[in-house]
Parts: C-alpha cells; sequence; structure tokens
C-alpha cells in the first residue's frame, strides 16, 4: 500500500546510523537510519501477526487545527486483522522532560503525528527503546537469524522434509545435534532451513532465552 517516501545515501545527515537489509516479509530491500529503527524493523519481520509495513512511509504536510504538520512516519504496519498502524520510533528519554535527554523536537513530533492519526481516523504507537530492548538477548538473535533467510531463493524441499522428519521422530533438539546428525547437508543448510521455518513459524524454539548457536533448542509446532 506505501513505498517509502525517501531513501538516502550514507553520507547525508539523517539519522545517527544506517542499515539495509532484505525483508523476507515483504520482499525487497529495506532501508533504515538508526540502530533503533533496525533492531525495530527485527521485531516487525519476526512478528507472524503484521503481514505488511513499509518504512518512511508517508510525508505529512497539512494544516491542522490552524498547525502545520510537516513529519516522515517511521513505519507503517498491516496486520492480519487488517489493522493499520502508524508508528514513530524513539528513545524514551527524548520524551521524558524530567530526563537530560528530552527533546522538544522529538516531542513535538509525536504530538503532531498522533493528532494527525487521530484527525484521519489511523491507530498510532510510540515504540520506545524500553519496549524494544525488553529482552537483548532476543534481538540479538534475531540479528543472526534474519541473514540466514532469503525468500527469492528456491526453496529446499528435500532439505525441509530432512529437517521435519528428523523432529518428528527425535522430538526436541539442539541446533548442533542436528548439524551432527544430518551429516548430508552442511552445516550451513541446516541452519538455513531451521531459520526459515521458525520464520514461517512452522518450528518452535527457545530463542527468547538461548543464544543462536549449537545450544539453541528447536521442536515442531503442535498441528
Amino acid at each position: 500500500m506505501y513505498q517509502p517516501v525517501t531513501k538516502r545515501k550514507r553520507n547525508t545527515k539523517y539519522g545517527n546510523n544506517n542499515w539495509f537489509r532484505y525483508s523476507p516479509k515483504i520482499n525487497r530491500n529495506v532501508y533504515f537510519y538508526s540502530d533503533l529503527e533496525f533492531d525495530h524493523s527485527l521485531l516487525i519481520e519476526f512478528n507472524r501477526n503484521i503481514i505488511d509495513f513499509c518504512e518512511q512511509p508517508l510525508h505529512v504536510r497539512q494544516y491542522i487545527n490552524e498547525k502545520y504538520i510537516n513529519t516522515i512516519f517511521d513505519m507503517w504496519t498491516l496486520d492480519s486483522n487488517k489493522q493499520e498502524v502508524f508508528i514513530e520510533v524513539k528513545y524514551a528519554a527524548e520524551l521524558d522532560p524530567n530526563s537530560t535527554d528530552f527533546s522538544l523536537r522529538s516531542y513535538n513530533q509525536v504530538q503532531s503525528q498522533q493528532l494527525w492519526c487521530e484527525v484521519n481516523d489511523y491507530h498510532y504507537e510510540i515504540h520506545t527503546d524500553q519496549w524494544i530492548y525488553n529482552n537483548r538477548l532476543y534481538i540479538k538473535n534475531l540479528r543472526k537469524i534474519i541473514p540466514y533467510i532469503d525468500k527469492r531463493k528456491p526453496k529446499n524441499e528435500v532439505g525441509t522434509q530432512k529437517i521435519l522428519h528428523y523432529l518428528s521422530t527425535s522430538g526436541k533438539q539442539t541446533i548442533g545435534k542436528m548439524e551432527e546428525t544430518l551429516k548430508e547437508m552442511s552445516k550451513h543448510q541446516v541452519r538455513e532451513l531451521i531459520c526459515n521455518l521458525l520464520f514461517d513459524g512452522v518450528l518452535c524454539s527457545n530463542i527468547d532465552s538461548c543464544d543462536f548457536g549449537i545450544n539453541m533448542e528447536v521442536w515442531s509446532v503442535e498441528p
């Protein structure tokens, strides 16, 4: 529904870092301009209730109640219930008047965005670092897993069935044990297949409590 309104080059003065990656959910490269935005995007990517998203989706230039609003939202999402949400990603301290890092610009920005969404009947959310980094290990693991997932590549049906058959007969297993047992595939292939099955919701894991690696456990989702 939306396309990014801006793509900045790395040498432009915008944000405090520049990231781009492939998104398996929307099948294109996505661009982010801070570490916080990038890590936030991973939570969106792996939230299976969200079926579509767009970074930097809309540049609003409009007068509302005699107030001129000129702002770009950080993200738009669409969930499985067809609910659209505009999102701004911010450090919580920037929005706290009692903090030494309080930013009047950021505060006014979210107030303007909220007003625009209310007038235009959109849902609006502010996602802060406190919410994004509620589980830092989970974010760390998502950063490691996302490079393995590329929906542009042909699906390895044979390897997928081997993974699923192994888990159906042996039950919960560590990645290390699977790499040792499934010797007809390389360790990279095993991890790539596991990561794709995790992303698709076919497998579960203790991703929120164990480092991604040989000790992480995976198991089949109950039918």
